[in-house]
């Protein structure tokens, strides 16, 4: 039967492979809600931007 032996360097390796994992997780859920922050800003104001422009550049913008 095969033991598998773990020393107290693994563990520790293991263990900071966890911690990175966790961190690069959150900074991931981070940067995925800046993201949808930054996209919903942009949206916002291409949609200001659009109900400034006159009924002509309207109407090109829509040919385009």
């Amino acid at each position: 039967m095969a033991v598998s032996l773990t020393t107290p360097s693994g563990l520790r390796t293991d263990m900071n492979i966890l911690e990175t994992n966790r961190y690069l997780r959150s900074q991931l859920e981070k940067s995925k809600q800046d993201f949808r922050d930054l996209t919903e800003k942009f949206l916002a104001s291409q949609a200001t931007a659009y109900s400034l422009t006159t009924p002509t550049e309207k109407k090109q913008i829509r040919s385009l």
